[in-house]
């Protein structure tokens, strides 16, 4: 899919975290998200080097193309960011050809002038190009407050700097899912339609909605809406919300925020990925979160997909700007650290070693765990992701739980920091070794810990295990 004709080229591509579209002969292989989501061959490496991308001018919530080799981001970007009650949101340009080093190219729309339906913000970008032209979707609102009555714009441009307004193209309903507001709109065309994807919030919880039609200016909501809902009790009970989506081998891919409950400076946040093969309805991850949730404040939100390289990565907002993590596998990015399973300070209660290095469990054994330790106390401070990679028999017969995966810190009582249970139809295909993956922060008060990686097998199928890692 190219996104933007013969002369742009887009570079939203890798995970929506992660995807498929390749734009280099080196990396062909490379993993996508299908490889990801559809078919557990591919994890999430957090880049543990490049943490505050464009924190100079606060990049975030960016939004993407490629042109002749560079990258253009379109972000969020405060005009008063110093004055909260009155920070006037605006959207600005920032441009890369690496994906780390960005330099500021300064603001390409502002909130209108006072009592205009986008005086407070015009922000929240969208891009899109087609044909000479560039399409800016926006949130804008004339007052503060995650309460106000927001609406989607749109600006066009000729060069992708000085856009002109041309209103509200969608209001929010006055009842249901979406009656309080609606925003955080993104785009995506595929042949004569275009797809505006946005969250509509009904005072208690936002879900994301999709809005189709031959034009922007003539669109129509999907009578199914919400396209992706919150659930209750889950990472995204309280949000499903900014989203980004890419095309992989003629399957749509999504990578959107969540978060619990309000209120939402104090809830816990982190994305995950959803499929699709038609735009309308979508397949949520079963690892989801794929990256850490955080600890009740903003961050780890505002997804979207970014090739470069030809690499597939997911971008977030994090702390006063943007990081990334890698769709990898063992040959792409590969772990920090890992374990086989015979490692020094891997020990099995239960189960069997086999002929490839894995170490198997049947159903003649008793629960137990059939792998643990290393008891390393080698992990910094900060977010991390520990993967195994693990096989099954059966992946059919039911859906009962499996595997319990946990992350221990055993100079605390056995404290969990972070468990994920596996079910049998998890796995994808049997008898062949898939990624599952446990996102997890490591406080500073356990640094120098042991911490454990262990595994509890429940007993219900053949399961085998080569290796354990963290990224």
């Amino acid at each position: 899919m190219d996104r933007t004709g013969s002369i742009f080229r887009i570079a939203r591509l890798a995970c929506a975290a992660f995807l498929g579209i390749f734009f280099g002969v080196a990396h062909a292989q490379a993993p996508t998200a299908m490889d990801l989501a559809d078919n557990n061959q591919a994890f999430i490496k957090l880049d543990k080097t490049n943490t505050s991308i464009g924190s100079q001018f606060g990049m975030h919530f960016i939004s993407t193309l490629k042109i002749n080799g560079t990258i253009w981001a379109y972000y969020i970007r405060w005009e008063n960011p110093s004055n909260p009650s009155d920070p006037r949101g605006g959207i600005g340009l920032a441009k890369s050809t690496d994906g780390v080093n960005f330099t500021d190219h300064g603001p390409v729309l502002r909130a209108g002038p006072a009592g205009s339906w986008d005086s407070f913000m015009a922000s929240f970008p969208g891009i899109w190009y087609d044909n000479g032209t560039f399409y800016l979707v926006y949130e804008g609102s004339g007052t503060a407050g995650t309460n106000s009555p927001g609406a989607i714009g749109l600006a066009t441009s000729t060069d992708g700097v000085n856009f002109t307004k041309h209103g509200i193209i969608l209001n929010r309903n006055t009842y249901g899912w979406e009656r309080t507001n609606i925003g955080t709109p993104s785009l995506y065309k595929e042949g004569s339609t275009w797809y505006l994807f946005y969250h509509g919030f009904d005072g208690a919880t936002c879900q994301i909605g999709l809005a189709t039609g031959p034009s922007l200016t003539s669109l129509t909501k999907h009578a199914g809406n919400p396209v992706i809902r919150s659930v209750p009790s889950t990472w995204q009970s309280g949000t499903a919300g900014k989203r980004d989506i890419v095309k992989v081998n003629g399957k749509y891919y999504m990578v959107y925020e969540g978060s619990g409950p309000q209120p939402y400076d104090t809830a816990k946040w982190s994305s995950g990925v959803a499929s699709s093969s038609d735009l309308f309805n979508w397949t949520t991850f079963s690892q989801n979160a794929v990256l850490p949730q955080t600890a009740n404040t903003f961050g780890n939100d505002g997804p979207a997909f970014l090739n470069v390289g030809g690499l597939n990565y997911v971008y977030y907002r994090a702390g006063g700007g943007t990081r990334r993590a890698l769709i990898a596998n063992e040959s792409y990015g590969g772990f920090d650290r890992s374990w086989s399973m015979s490692s020094p300070g891997i020990g099995h209660i239960i189960g069997r070693a086999e002929a490839d290095g894995g170490w198997s469990v049947n159903v003649t054994d008793r629960q137990n765990y059939m792998q643990y330790g290393p008891y390393t106390t080698a992990l910094s401070a900060g977010e991390q992701i520990a993967t195994w990679k693990a096989m099954i028999d059966n992946n059919t017969a039911d859906n009962l739980k499996v595997l319990r995966m946990e992350v221990v810190d055993a100079d605390d009582n056995g404290y969990i920091i972070a468990q994920r249970e596996i079910t049998r139809k998890q796995w994808k295909q049997p008898f062949r070794y898939e990624y599952f993956s446990v996102p997890f922060t490591l406080p500073a008060s356990r640094v120098g810990h042991r911490i454990e990686l262990r595994v509890w097998w429940y007993g219900i199928a053949y399961v085998k295990i080569l290796t354990v890692g963290v990224s």
